[in-house]
């Protein structure tokens, strides 16, 4: 059997198993509903189903993780694409496989000997006193198939590397072909050569864990004696590491763990490993992240996103620059449907931007509405990053959603008046709108966007009064979303697997990802960096406030040249110490550190969204044209940042008045 053939079968055996998840975890969302419905109307909740939905959702996850592997769906950072050659990229990226694949390993390992105690001691839940070990053991199973999903893609990562190529992407859940599309066009390379170098690349492998463990009685002792630099050297690894294109994930699981090692000894260490992962795997409140990425991703199938669109633009259109008005609102509903800001960006720009373009907007101001308006769809709750932040924190996620109203409402405000000025002072940028909707248009419009607003508010209100809680209001949402889907008959099979794929690929990416932050967090608090840090802060001669203005500046420039999720999870177990440290709110920050970050993604010149714009236009729109029509937003978004700054009111005046 060559390795296409392999690829290609262990692919299908992977699209199977993550089909089979997402279907379970669809299940428990309308398990949940009932739930609402029956506590809401006859007082007779169903006993135990929060821990159904636990260790459902946690056996539905793990279930997409070989799928995520075969995809190879990894958060990597790619600054030195065009730096180096496509040969050398190839193997750092044969690295990157193959720490992947040691993470796995011991993932597997550890959740397999967590199963076995949890078997030995009889351990039940609660409530319904199942047993626990048959779930867990059916997570190991899939680490397992995961683990050696990626020892496939180590071998097919090798043969990228040999024929000179930068490594190969991953592919579509809902691809018809095996062996996946694009495998068998590439450069042909002898396999005897692949296997041999592919061995000799895992026995390195094994080389290097086994000098490490015969030097870890050293090192640990020198750690222990160095907390403070051996901590700091590990946080300047880190990006080191990052830079060199291995995943988020590993990063920061593999140097938690060694952390841990050091100074924790060999049992505990990987033991935090296994009880850790499973811990936050099967937690019920943590059931709240796949349920809203299937909100997002039925709603977007169902067509809602273009009923926002619509309704903004027959709202707007009679004003002058009506059109980029309206791209603001569609990006803001948009937002609220999906939560994530890139994807807002890459398909409201695809439909914006060549309509402003032909109605005679300049393509400056078109690329800057887009671009900023993009930023919204973090921001206008239910927001996904904000769920990551909660989670790695522990801060309230209903609280976090209320919180980011009314800055979002702010930031819609300040870019609509951005507009309002900017076409007037500019008269040439946007026509003059020659007709106006009727009442008849916005009737219709109205009509056609009900379900989606009904939607929102739905979801938004439950949580803001206390009917449901975050994780029954994702449900709420994400069973609307289908039934919206279903009955606009939109769900085919080509529709349903590629929701598949979406929640396939972001739930397996977002889990392990979320897994290493908190064994890094957690080796970071052994080392005692974030409470020396939080100390040298407190002692400084200067102000709280100008010790946040640096905080900001640093994070304006970090999130313009990485993605904004990548930069909240390596930084919040070092920085939120120090912010809580100088009394600022825990809630208050992950807006603004949210916020800042997104400002980071449209300010030049790094600017994330400024390129996936560019990257929309063509040649046909100059970067420094994207540059220029961006900035207007960008002064917005500093009168936002300092708003909220000066005013946290903003913010949480809103969480205070939530019924409980």
């Amino acid at each position: 059997m060559n390795l296409d053939t392999l690829a290609g079968r262990f692919t299908a055996v992977a699209r199977n198993a993550a089909f089979l998840g997402v279907i379970a975890m669809l299940g428990l969302v309308f398990a949940t509903v009932a739930d609402v419905v029956l506590r809401w109307l006859f007082s007779r909740p169903i006993v135990g189903l929060n821990e159904i939905v636990g260790m459902g959702t946690g056996v539905a996850v793990a279930a997409t993780f070989p799928a995520g592997a075969m995809q190879r769906v990894n958060l990597t950072i790619e600054l030195l694409q065009n730096l180096l050659p496509k040969r050398s990229i190839g193997w750092l990226k044969v690295v990157a496989h193959t720490s992947l694949l040691v993470f796995y390993g011991l993932m597997a390992w550890q959740v397999t000997i967590y199963a076995m105690k949890l078997n030995d001691r009889a351990a039940e839940t609660v409530y319904l006193k199942m047993p626990t070990a048959p779930f867990i053991f059916a997570i190991a199973s899939f680490f397992i198939v995961t683990t050696l999903a990626q020892i496939i893609v180590v071998f097919l990562g090798v043969r990228s590397a040999l024929g000179g190529e930068a490594g190969l992407s991953g592919w579509s859940m809902d691809a018809e072909s095996l062996p996946p599309e694009g495998i068998g066009s590439r450069p042909q390379v002898p396999a005897a050569k692949v296997l041999s170098t592919g061995l000799l690349v895992l026995a390195m492998a094994a080389l290097a864990i086994w000098a490490f463990i015969a030097g870890l009685p050293a090192m640990s002792a020198w750690a222990q004696a160095n907390k403070l630099t051996f901590g700091a050297s590990i946080v300047l690894l880190l990006w080191a590491l990052l830079i060199l294109y291995i995943p988020l994930a590993v990063v920061m699981g593999l140097l938690g763990l060694v952390a841990a090692l050091f100074f924790m000894g060999p049992g505990p260490a990987l033991s935090v490993l296994g009880n850790e992962s499973m811990g936050f795997l099967t937690n019920y409140s943590v059931a709240v992240l796949p349920m809203f990425l299937m909100m997002g991703s039925f709603a977007v199938v169902a067509g809602m996103s273009s009923d926002i669109y619509e309704l903004a633009h027959t709202l707007l259109s009679r004003r002058r620059g009506g059109l980029a008005l309206a791209t603001i609102g569609g990006c803001a509903g948009f937002g609220a449907l999906t939560g994530s800001s890139l994807a807002t960006v890459a398909t409201i720009g695809r439909v914006a931007m060549p309509e402003m373009v032909r109605r005679g907007y300049s393509p400056g101001l078109a690329a800057g509405t887009v671009a900023a308006g993009g930023t919204l769809g973090a921001l206008v709750p239910p927001s996904i990053p904000l769920v990551f932040y909660a989670l790695l924190t522990e801060a309230s996620i209903g609280q976090l959603f209320i919180a980011a109203f009314i800055p979002a409402l702010l930031g819609i405000a300040l870019y609509l008046t951005a507009i309002a000025i900017y076409v007037r002072v500019v008269p040439s940028s946007a026509p003059i709108e020659t007709q106006s909707a009727n009442w008849s248009e916005i009737t219709r419009a109205f009509r056609k966007a009900w379900s989606t607003l009904a939607l929102l508010t739905v979801v938004v209100g439950s949580i803001y009064t206390g009917i449901c809680t975050e994780t029954e209001a994702a449900a709420v949402g994400a069973g609307g979303a289908f039934i919206a889907a279903l009955l606009r008959g939109k769900i085919t099979r080509d529709s349903l697997l590629r929701v598949m794929g979406e929640t396939t690929a972001t739930t397996a990416l977002i889990y392990l990802i979320i897994t290493g932050v908190l064994l890094f967090t957690f080796a970071m608090g052994v080392t005692g960096l974030p409470q020396q840090l939080t100390e040298s802060v407190k002692s400084l001669p200067v102000p709280p406030i100008v010790i946040l203005t640096m905080i900001l500046v640093v994070y304006l420039f970090l999130g313009a040249i990485m993605d904004s999720n990548t930069v909240m999870f390596v930084t919040i177990p070092i920085v939120t110490p120090v912010i809580l440290a100088m009394g600022y709110d825990l809630v208050w920050w992950g807006i603004i550190n949210l916020i800042v970050l997104e400002v980071g993604l449209i300010t030049p010149p790094f600017g994330i969204h400024l390129f996936v714009l560019k990257s929309i236009t063509g040649e046909n729109v100059p970067l420094s044209v994207v540059y220029r029509g961006v900035l207007p937003f960008v002064f917005a978004d500093f009168i936002k940042l300092a708003l909220l700054v000066i005013l946290p009111a903003i913010a949480l005046w809103l969480p205070q008045t939530m019924l409980k």
